[in-house]
């Protein structure tokens, strides 16, 4: 890439959503270094000698499973200093043959990039990261479990909410109740 800020849109496309094997694979291989690493809830390949083909049999995996997946960037941010982007982005993935209809799951993607060992003044991906919120994950694989997940997110909230007033009663990560301070720390007591 010569300029990830505005190319990124289409390299993602490409390698998640292209309208056929032969240009995935010519994404990925362009687009990615022979040693790049790939971060996602339910795959890890770290960098090293082939890693870019085990990213490739993943992606082509993606598409077997969903041979229909629709990406649309929200917003992309660019780091130049650190070669880093990020993109906020929403996916449908229809798993093939489910009678269930695809909800739109919400990732951030982190790419790392570096010069490219053929052409210096070209960056390409030397890190991969997804991540998705457990209720958007759900979306990707179960949609009708998506108010499943919310109610369980919620469940934590309350109980850590319980445990943080039990706890603090005995003693543990507590405040002074008149502290005109928001910032008291009583842990060193």
């Amino acid at each position: 890439m010569q300029n990830p800020e505005k190319e990124i849109i289409e390299v993602v496309s490409l390698i998640t959503a292209a309208s056929s094997p032969e240009i995935q694979k010519a994404a990925v291989s362009r687009y990615y270094a022979a040693d790049a690493a790939f971060r996602h809830p339910l795959c890890n390949v770290p960098s090293g000698p082939g890693s870019r083909n085990q990213i490739l049999g993943i992606l082509q995996w993606y598409r077997v499973m969903s041979p229909t997946i629709k990406i649309e960037a929200h917003q992309v941010t660019y780091d130049e200093e650190k070669a880093q982007i990020f993109v906020d982005a929403s996916q449908e993935f229809h798993i093939r043959w489910s009678p269930l209809r695809a909800a739109p799951a919400r990732l951030l993607v982190h790419l790392t990039l570096r010069p490219s060992d053929d052409d210096p003044n070209l960056l390409v991906i030397a890190s991969h990261e997804d991540f998705y919120h457990p209720d958007d994950f759900a979306a990707l694989l179960v949609p009708p479990l998506i108010p499943v997940v919310r109610v369980l997110l919620r469940l934590g909230t309350l109980t850590s909410n319980v445990n943080a007033r039990l706890f603090g009663l005995l003693g543990y990560w507590t405040t002074t109740i008149n502290s005109s301070s928001t910032h008291t720390d009583r842990s060193k007591t």
